[in-house]
């Protein structure tokens, strides 16, 4: 049996996938006296669920079972998270499946009858592998995260901008839908700057990226730091009315947001058929330089 404090607090999850019971009862007992928190699954497709569905650090499984056996459920299993850490167990007579499983990537293998200390040894060691695995692919999200994001105000910085849009437009020509770009220019915004300092300048800059987050729809569009104090939006299968909602959203939040004379103007251009990238870009920056030159804290659109 399991002890109260592992129930408590179990140091990781290790799924045994095994048709003999008596296995399964020798591993559980095993494992969970080193502290782990047990799963059990008696198939290939039911230890391939129990992957999906429990996310164990460790999976140890035996190679012959009923319905799909250990090396392709290995191949679903690694399909689900690449990084699962596998261990194989194994008879003696098939050793060389057991092997065709390490090329599969399984993490390693043990042979029946095994011996205890060697059982748990291979399952901690692989239990360790699989946290230093996460770990780095954490960390490999969290730069990858990084490099795209604008750390003052959580929007997508301007080398994402452009990337995002290249893409956009490739599949707006292949699926015939609708594209709008809205081009943000803060009024006043050096004045406040000046005035107030640089501290409450980036106060106000923060404050804008989330009004942009909460207005564009989520999963769909994408709010941008474009420069200083520029932001971009891009409004996904957006025709032009749908894009002055949002942007009057926008506008109207900022205006609302209690930063003295801090107001914004905005650009907004709709995808042509004789666009390409720059000169989409440069419709809806036109369009701001006209909302800014008019008095600011207003939308222009050009429309041809």
């Amino acid at each position: 049996m399991e002890s109260p404090s592992n129930l408590k607090n179990p140091k990781g999850k290790v799924l045994i996938v095994d048709d003999a019971p008596d296995t399964l009862e020798i591993i559980q007992k095993l494992l969970s006296y080193e502290g782990y928190e047990i799963i059990l699954a008696t198939t290939g497709e039911e230890g391939v669920k129990r992957v999906e569905d429990e996310r164990p650090e460790v999976v140890l499984m035996d190679i012959n079972l009923p319905g799909i056996d250990g090396t392709e459920s290995l191949r679903r299993i690694r399909r689900i998270n690449p990084i699962q850490s596998v261990i194989m167990l194994t008879a003696f007579a098939t050793v060389e499946n057991a092997i065709l499983a390490l090329k599969e990537g399984a993490t390693d293998f043990i042979k029946k009858p095994f011996e205890n200390e060697h059982l748990i040894h291979i399952v901690n060691q692989s239990f360790e592998k699989y946290r230093t695995l996460k770990e780095k692919e954490k960390l490999e999200e969290e730069v990858g995260r990084l490099s795209i994001t604008d750390d003052l105000t959580g929007l997508y910085n301007y080398r994402h901008f452009f990337k995002t849009l290249g893409s956009e437009l490739v599949r707006l020509k292949r699926q015939k839908t609708s594209l709008s770009l809205l081009m943000f220019d803060l009024d006043n915004f050096k004045r406040y700057n000046d005035s107030c300092g640089h501290l409450e300048g980036d106060r106000v800059l923060k404050k804008i990226g989330e009004i942009i987050k909460h207005s564009i729809r989520n999963n769909v569009d994408s709010g941008y730091r474009y420069g200083g104090d520029e932001f971009a939006a891009l409004l996904i299968g957006a025709a032009l009315d749908q894009a002055l909602t949002i942007a009057e959203r926008i506008r109207s939040s900022i205006a609302d947001a209690g930063f003295k004379d801090i107001t914004v103007s905005v650009g907004l251009a709709e995808f042509r058929e004789d666009f390409n990238l720059e000169r989409f870009v440069k419709s809806a920056d036109d369009a701001m330089y006209v909302a800014k030159h008019s008095g600011g804290n207003r939308i222009y659109t050009n429309i041809p």
